[in-house]
């Protein structure tokens, strides 16, 4: 009966108008339902997203080009992150600021994080768990599989319309909001290609949302929003809000409809805050702190410079460590001149599977101290992962009118000086057996449930996503390419170290009988690969997904 209702009311959505283009569609996955495959690449669906990439294919590819410039001249030494002067007026204009919120978006307590769209079941669950919103995440959370991406839209089909259902469980009245992480700039769509162009996979997640689901929430009050991944600076903003324009003016939404929440995850995004905010004024709903993508970010782009050596992510990285407490501190203090939500990154606990050693009620003080160390700075909400901590992180986050007292972000004098030697400025530490085996153990599980479709899994009680993935194969390169000591022994960590703890980790995994042993030993081998190639990638989504042969492969020798 939902899907029947689900299809009356999508069957009613304009088409846009007809475009002279070439496009290719990937046959249906045969784990993908016909009637999700029907409903969600509907011709009229496929001829918006089309005209989107068509229109956008040369911008997508400028940005990209940008990006490998960059990374060239910062890896010799020619370009590091800095105030740029041709923005300045921008900064130092005290005038001007965001939109207004609408009234959805005005209390952001508590989101959940890494919601997956392809689990219906997490999906329904978050948005009925009382939460503020839901991070509906086709990015770091997500395993972009052709199956996978399809029925993720499928289940924002009906979650947008109320419609999920799963056991007997509905969707209570005033559910979470969908905010919908849309995959960044770094992955594409292969399975759809435009005038002989794959489409960026941030097109084609943003282009059928809008299209399927933009009218109806928006006719509700409760869309379309977002969330931006991994943005590198102001002319990615000033994209994305072309972007809006140009579905805003297709779709026959007012201008400003769509709202978005940057995520700065990137250190050279975190010098042009003010910048990304204005280029986004009229759709902006507020910066957001990505912690570990933005660290990774900045052990991968200055990889080979010793004075960024990051020592043990598990003791001497968190948003006390001075170069996040400062990053904090700007992205809140330039979302507060400027009347923009500013949120923090996601508590990663998952209370059911925490380690012997760690209790859940010594896991929620955890989460309330850090959280409300955050608060205090004037973080308006945050993100979980676990739906028992919604309660605890919106009693620390109370509501803008009730919080009193003047934050520390907004008592921050703004010294461009300062804050650039605050964020450039690393802890300094050790490097132990355990936090090379734990970045070991990350990385492999990780590789190994993507290479199942998976985008998250748990390890000792957190959630491990693409972010922290990312920073721990980002460490294991950096700590080879500088043969770091390990403290309490004479051993350095090389490769031969790394392929041991593979090797003992993997020979675990084997006898647990989790997994078929071709899946563990082609993740060992890629994690390998990772921790020792010449130059590795930017992104360890990216590198993955282009091991899509490697995998369709183990599928074919599982099915046999």
């Amino acid at each position: 009966m939902g899907i029947n209702r689900l299809h009356a009311q999508i069957s009613a959505a304009p088409a846009p108008i007809a475009t002279s283009t070439d496009v290719f569609i990937s046959n249906r996955d045969l784990a993908s339902p016909q009637n999700a495959y029907d409903a969600v690449l509907s011709p009229a669906a496929l001829e918006f997203v089309a005209e989107l990439a068509a229109a956008f294919q040369q911008d997508v590819g400028q940005l990209l080009a940008r990006r490998k410039s960059r990374r060239l001249a910062t890896e010799q030494n020619e370009e590091m992150p800095h105030f740029l002067e041709e923005t300045r007026a921008i900064r130092e204009d005290g005038t001007w600021r965001i939109d207004p919120q609408p009234a959805a978006l005005r209390d952001r307590r508590v989101d959940i994080g890494d919601v997956s769209p392809a689990n219906q079941d997490f999906l329904l669950r978050a948005m009925n768990s009382g939460a503020q919103g839901v991070q509906v995440d086709f990015d770091d959370g997500h395993c972009p599989t052709w199956s996978n991406t399809i029925q993720g839209h499928f289940n924002l089909l009906q979650a947008a319309r109320g419609l999920l259902e799963v056991s007997g469980e509905t969707t209570v009245a005033n559910p979470a909001l969908l905010i919908i992480r849309p995959r960044a700039w770094n992955m594409d769509e292969p399975h759809m290609v435009v005038n002989g162009r794959v489409v960026p996979g941030a097109l084609f997640d943003f282009g059928m949302h809008l299209f399927h689901n933009g009218k109806h929430l928006l006719g509700s009050g409760r869309g379309p929003f977002l969330y931006l991944p991994k943005l590198e600076g102001y002319k990615e903003a000033a994209l994305w809000r072309r972007i809006f324009e140009f579905t805003e003016k297709k779709l026959e939404f007012a201008h400003g409809s769509i709202k978005a929440t940057v995520l700065i995850e990137n250190i050279f995004a975190a010098f042009e805050m003010d910048e990304i905010l204005f280029e986004l004024r009229h759709h902006s709903s507020g910066l957001n702190c990505g912690m570990w993508d933005y660290t990774a970010s900045i052990v991968v782009n200055f990889r080979h410079r010793p004075e960024f050596l990051l020592p043990d992510r598990q003791q001497y990285v968190s948003m006390k460590s001075d170069f996040l407490r400062y990053y904090m501190d700007l992205l809140i203090s330039t979302c507060k001149r400027r009347n923009a939500p500013a949120t923090t990154g996601m508590v990663p606990f998952v209370l059911s599977e925490l380690p012997s050693g760690l209790s859940q009620a010594e896991a929620i003080d955890k989460t309330r101290s850090g959280k409300s160390m955050e608060a205090l700075a004037g973080s308006d909400g945050a993100l979980v992962y676990d739906l028992a901590l919604v309660t605890p992180v919106a009693e620390v986050f109370t509501t803008p009118r009730e919080r009193t007292g003047k934050t520390r972000s907004s008592s921050v004098a703004f010294d461009e000086k300062m804050f650039t030697e605050k964020l450039l400025t690393l802890p300094r530490g050790h490097v132990t057996l355990r936090s090379v085996e734990m970045n070991v153990r990350v990385a492999l599980l990780y590789v190994l449930h993507w290479l199942h479709g998976q985008g998250t899994v748990v390890v000792n009680g957190c959630v491990e996503d693409s972010a922290t993935a990312e920073i721990s194969r980002a460490q294991l390169w950096q700590w080879v390419y500088h043969r770091v000591p390990i403290t309490g022994t004479s051993q350095q960590v090389n490769a031969s170290l790394i392929d041991k703890m593979l090797l003992k980790l993997c020979h675990e995994e084997n006898h647990s009988k989790r997994h078929a042993p071709q899946y563990i030993e082609a993740a060992r081998q890629l994690v390998l690969l990772l921790s020792t190639m010449r130059s590795p990638p930017a992104f360890i989504t990216t590198f993955l997904q282009e091991q899509e042969t490697v995998t369709k492969t183990l599928e074919s020798c599982s099915n046999t």
